[in-house]
């Protein structure tokens, strides 16, 4: 018995990871597993430094803070370093958040934005079993 889903994934994009030092993360994912070089930007509308890495088959974005009152500062000064947020690519962001809307789903974004990834939206982590989920379109 096959279901339709609300909102189809094509695949992981990437995973979000928190950390105080980006420039010492990169080197430590570069030198222990192998990553390639990878330009740092500087997102201040979403109040962090960023870049996205290969490792292996996936990706992972790393987001150091520009200040402790910035998002990712603030998820940092509660729970440390860390995992945090799963990024799923989706095709029709714009249309999948109304769909998901309609089905009760909390949104942080209601409307796609621009991202390091391609255009993003946040799920609310209540909606998704503790994980926030971010959806991409690229």
């Amino acid at each position: 018995m096959t279901t339709k889903s609300v909102c189809s994934v094509n695949h992981i994009d990437h995973v979000g990871v928190a950390v105080k030092d980006i420039d010492e993360a990169l080197k430590f994912f570069q030198e222990v597993f192998g990553a390639p070089a990878a330009e740092i930007q500087s997102l201040p509308d979403q109040g962090v430094r960023a870049t996205l890495i290969e490792v292996g088959q996936t990706r992972l974005e790393l987001l150091e803070p520009l200040s402790d009152d910035s998002p990712v500062g603030r998820f940092i000064e509660r729970r440390g370093e860390g995992l945090h947020h799963l990024a799923l690519n989706v095709s029709g962001l714009a249309g999948n958040l109304k769909k998901l809307e309609e089905h009760g789903v909390g949104l942080v974004d209601r409307e796609p934005r621009e991202g390091l990834s391609g255009m993003i939206a946040f799920l609310h982590p209540r909606s998704t079993f503790g994980i926030l989920t971010e959806l991409v379109e690229n």
